[in-house]
């Protein structure tokens, strides 16, 4: 440290130079670090997702699931599997350690996947790596074609354009039609023929095949030979023989009517009047930077619109994650611009000498670049929460203090004016050296220690770890830069600026305000029994206070949107659901602060949200704060909106959520909702019962809102029980009597059918006269060995059940979930009487137990941690003062600040109304290195003087640095903690705790620091 400070004096046009190099880097890095609104808070994961057409739930999960979940099992460094099994679908979902990659976590379960043995039709899907934050584009497909060819343009032309898009991970269709060429047996026709499903599906699955004949020559020529009987038109599939009878060929268009049709739909999506349109949402693979990897989407959606898709047909826009990152980005640059100006404003109100002034700011932009640059040499992307957490004017503490303390020395120095020019630069020379190197050891410990303050941040994990620790090394490394400048570019610009002569001036109101404070350390010092007595009252009732002040975990960013879901009874059809989503989304519309409105009903085809059609999701976006109707707030809206629903919709659970928030919540607790009440056990029926109760206890708990039971049981199923012997009676093999109920009710792909590049299924079913009742159904015909046919009913009991739609799974236990969203700004004195009234109502039977998981439990977790390390940080820079002391009594007086810093965080809590949360947390810790370093300064002051009048005197010299320190280290957060912009919601916490903890610790220290000093040093009369 010596030899840097000494090498700037004697090389300050060297140094300077070095010092523009690396800002020209961190420049650069700049330029190409990706900024992200809200950073990726989810845990590495690998999604297995299975479609098995036709099957239940309770059936998925055995053949499905749990194969998947056994083989995948003992992974290394998984965290936890969950699963999610639904009629026909399956979702295994593989946690991985917070430091697990996404190549490593996908290499690892694909290399399980083809072990394990899964039933034919089965075919288990990879999806690619994405995070919660992922969904970055939005999209619809508009034009004059049928909604069945506008989805085969989506899915055969736009996704596989749009995958090459780099960064793309992945296309997610959501509504339209999925074309298929259906043959509709008719069972009258069938039965006639004495013919069954099972005929005409393998005459069609014998059809469609093109052959080659090797080559043959003929003269000079070389002939390929083919066999071409691949089906062209709807008449080919028409014309395709079943059987004959007696020389008479019985053709499919004689027992069935081929037509054009769609898949059973599983979703419908609109959006603002129009009432079915297809969707696409695009997925950014993790990682990837939003803000490139939009233009390139935009770029290539313009290509097929003008060249590649059918005249009148075009890709529409509607959402894309650019507008809220350039809202939030934008939020947070004005903070820090306005934090600045101030910053500035005070260094030179109080310095009042331009050259000092532009060493101290110049400071500012050189660190900012510096912690850019670290940045972007780790690979971190910068974000609202870590940009907004920097304080310039802390970061300007040790820059300011050697510079003020040059500014006086100098300005002493100048009123001897006998010195000539040679002699001058000499004595300057040594005068700045002197003042470096007695400061450059309190400029680095003061900095170590704030350093040390941030430490517990970066021992946070999962979700708190990923939101913060990007605000840890953002602000470390602003603070290593500064601490570097601190002892290079500072000394060296002062050996090239500071020349005498040189005055220290004071404005006239400064010098007042600055008495002001010069009267606390002599309260302190004279009448130090008192003091000390009422300080540690102060500390009892502040401890006391936070021991029963609200809590929450971090505050919700504003995305500018609102996210509506509404959860139906589980066995509500899908027209039903579409029908409520349009009158939702008409009525909605109408509300003048609504930009648009986007419904999605069901789940998209290809299984990537497991839901069904019960499940109703609307995004309602929203114009900016300032067009809205005068002192109307985002809450006062959703609790508008949430009466009108809950008054007009009987039955209908909703929950009020963000887009981004709900994506996060899904993805932290595994169900759709921010809090979750995990009964685990094994009967489902059991648990579901117990999942109701504690639903109704959290209804009447104030401060509880949208409540949903994340219903198992409750879907209608008829049955069809095979019985053995009864087959056996009649000649029946299980194989052909399933096959008849697969393809006659369900429908079963027989072959495909080729359209160019496109691929069709040639899906054999019952026209729906037949399959829609249930009397038909019994009479369907199935084929005997004998070469008869007997209705199902003659060997399978048929019954109208309840069956179960949905059955999660965590590790290897059952569980059904209650969630639930808080209103109230206490979310741990909520959920601490939530968890009292639920142990009191609801007894547990032997083998289940309950989870509280998703927001509240991440809370707890940062708050354990807290607890834990926080300690272990104070005790280490206990140790940095003792090594700086070397006396136990002036580090006892020095550690007395820590709690007057708790008690200033504590009282800005208080009078802005702030919940305690991690955010706040944060601030806190920081605030502990600030009033340590308080600390540093006045004890070192103090040293050697033995009189108490000496003693005053020593704090008093040392008023304006730790003053001005205040201001900027307050002014420097001040835009941040009073803005209400779109984006500032986050940061707020921790810059009130700055803004407001900052000048009450420093009134408790200059009042308390010299108390405690005068009962433990017993100093001179």
């Amino acid at each position: 440290m010596r030899g840097l400070i000494i090498f700037s004096l004697r090389n300050p046009v060297l140094t300077v130079f070095l010092t523009i190099l690396v800002a020209i880097a961190g420049a650069v890095a700049y330029y190409y670090t990706p900024i992200e609104a809200y950073p990726d808070v989810t845990s590495t994961r690998a999604r297995i997702i299975t479609q098995w057409g036709g099957r239940s739930a309770e059936e998925v999960e055995k053949f499905i699931s749990l194969p998947i979940s056994r083989a995948l099992a003992n992974i290394p460094r998984k965290r936890e599997i969950r699963s999610i099994s639904l009629f026909g679908l399956s979702v295994v979902t593989v946690l991985f350690d917070d430091d697990v990659d996404d190549f490593y976590a996908q290499q690892s379960v694909a290399a399980r996947l083809p072990g394990i043995a899964l039933p034919a039709g089965a075919e288990p899907y990879l999806e690619p790596p994405y995070g919660a934050t992922g969904e970055i584009f939005r999209y619809i497909v508009r034009g004059d074609l049928p909604l069945r060819e506008l989805t085969a343009l989506q899915d055969w032309v736009i996704e596989k354009n749009l995958l090459q898009v780099p960064g793309v991970a992945d296309i997610v269709s959501f509504g339209g039609e999925e074309k298929i060429y259906e043959v509709q047996l008719d069972l009258s026709k069938l039965e006639a023929y004495n013919l069954t499903a099972l005929d005409v599906f393998e005459a069609i699955a014998r059809s469609n095949i093109n052959v080659g004949g090797d080559i043959i020559e003929r003269g000079e020529q070389a002939y390929v030979v083919r066999g071409v009987g691949l089906l062209e038109s709807l008449q080919d599939i028409e014309n395709l023989i079943i059987t004959v009878r007696e020389k008479v060929p019985i053709l499919v268009k004689q027992v069935a009517q081929v037509r054009v049709a769609s898949k059973p739909r599983l979703g419908q999506c609109g959006y603002q009047d129009l009432p079915d349109v297809v969707q696409g949402i695009v997925l950014m693979r993790r990682g990837e930077d939003p803000s490139a990897v939009i233009p390139r989407i935009k770029a290539k959606i313009h290509e097929l619109n003008t060249r590649i898709l059918p005249p009148g047909v075009t890709i529409e826009p509607f959402l894309d994650r650019t507008e809220l990152v350039n809202t939030t980005v934008r939020t947070v640059l004005h903070n820090l611009i306005e934090g600045v100006l101030l910053v500035s404003l005070v260094v030179g109100l109080f310095l009042l000498e331009w050259r000092a002034v532009l060493i101290v700011v110049s400071v500012i932009p050189l660190a900012f670049l510096f912690a850019i640059l670290g940045l972007r040499l780790q690979g971190l992307p910068a974000n609202l929460i870590s940009m907004g957490a920097l304080d310039f004017g802390l970061l300007l503490e040790g820059t300011l203090v050697i510079v003020e303390n040059a500014l006086v020395s100098l300005a002493a120095l100048s009123e001897k004016n006998h010195f000539n020019p040679a002699l001058r630069f000499r004595v300057v020379s040594g005068l700045l050296k002197r003042v470096a190197l007695r400061n450059g050891r309190y400029i680095f410990f003061a900095q170590l220690i704030l350093l040390l303050a941030l430490m517990p941040i970066f021992l946070f994990e999962r979700v708190e770890g990923k939101l913060f620790k990007p605000l840890a090394y953002t602000l470390g490394y602003a603070m290593l830069g500064a601490l570097i400048l601190s002892l290079t570019y500072v000394p060296a610009m002062m050996r090239l600026l500071l020349h005498l002569p040189v005055r220290d001036r004071e404005l006239p109101f400064l010098r007042r305000f600055l008495q002001l404070w010069e009267v606390l350390p002599a309260i302190g010092f004279r009448y130090h029994r008192v003091v000390a007595l009422c300080l540690l009252g102060m500390l009892a009732g502040a401890g006391i206070g936070f021991y029963f002040y609200g809590s929450e975990f971090v505050p919700k960013l504003n995305e500018g949107a609102i996210y509506i879901r509404g959860t139906f009874p589980i066995s509500t059809r899908l027209g039903e659901t579409v029908r409520t989503a349009q009158e939702v989304k008409d009525w909605i519309r109408q509300l003048p602060e609504v930009r648009f409105v986007l419904f999605q009903a069901g789940r998209p085809n290809d299984g990537t949200d497991p839901t069904g059609f019960f499940n109703l999701e609307l995004h309602v976006q929203l114009h900016p704060p300032e067009t809205w109707r005068p002192g109307l707030t985002r809450e006062k809206l959703v609790d508008t909106i949430r009466k009108v629903l809950t008054e007009r919709y009987e039955g209908v659970r909703w929950a009020f959520s963000q887009p981004i928030q709900d994506n996060v919540e899904e993805y932290v607790s595994g169900v759709k909702s921010s809090i979750v009440v995990k009964v685990f056990g094994h009967n489902l029926e059991e648990l579901e019962a117990i999942a109701y109760q504690i639903g109704e206890v959290l209804q009447k708990e104030p401060g509880i809102a949208d409540v949903v039971v994340f219903q198992s049981m409750g879907l209608p199923e008829l049955r069809i029980k095979l019985q053995e012997d009864r087959m056996a009676r009649y000649g029946v093999s299980m194989r052909e009597a399933q096959a008849v109920i697969e393809m006659a009710i369900g429908g079963q792909a027989a072959n495909y059918y080729y359209e160019g590049e496109r691929l069709f299924e040639i899906r054999v079913r019952l026209s729906k006269a037949y399959r829609d009742d249930f009397q038909v159904i019994r009479n369907i015909r199935v084929p005997t060995m004998t070469g008869r046919t007997i209705p199902l009913h003659a060997i399978a009991d048929i019954q109208e059940v309840t069956g179960p739609a949905f059955v999660y799974r965590e590790g290897t236990e059952r569980y059904v979930a209650v969630g639930f969203s808080v209103t109230s700004r206490d979310l741990g004195g909520t959920i601490a009487r939530a968890q009292k009234a639920v142990e009191a109502a609801v007894k547990l039977p032997p083998g289940t137990s309950l989870s509280w998981v998703g927001e509240f439990e991440s809370k707890e977790r940062a708050t354990r941690r807290l607890s834990i390390v926080v300690p272990a940080v104070l005790v280490l820079i206990l140790f940095l003062l003792y090594f700086q002391f070397g006396t136990m009594r002036e580090v006892v007086v020095a550690a007395a600040v820590l709690p007057l810093a708790f008690v200033g965080g504590f009282t800005s809590w208080i009078v802005s109304g702030t919940p305690f949360g991690v955010s706040a947390g944060v601030g806190l810790i920081i605030l502990f290195g600030v009033s340590t370093i308080n600390a540093l300064i006045l004890i070192g002051e103090l040293r050697g003087e033995q009189t108490l009048s000496h003693q005053i005197e020593a704090v008093r010299r040392r008023i304006r640095p730790l003053v001005v320190v205040m201001l900027i280290g307050a002014l420097g957060l001040l835009p941040a903690a009073i803005s209400h912009r779109m984006g500032s919601e986050v940061q707020k916490p921790l810059a009130i705790t700055i803004v407001g903890g900052l000048p009450i610790t420093l009134v408790l220290s200059l009042l308390g620091l010299p108390a405690f000093y005068r009962l433990l040093m017993r100093p001179k009369k």
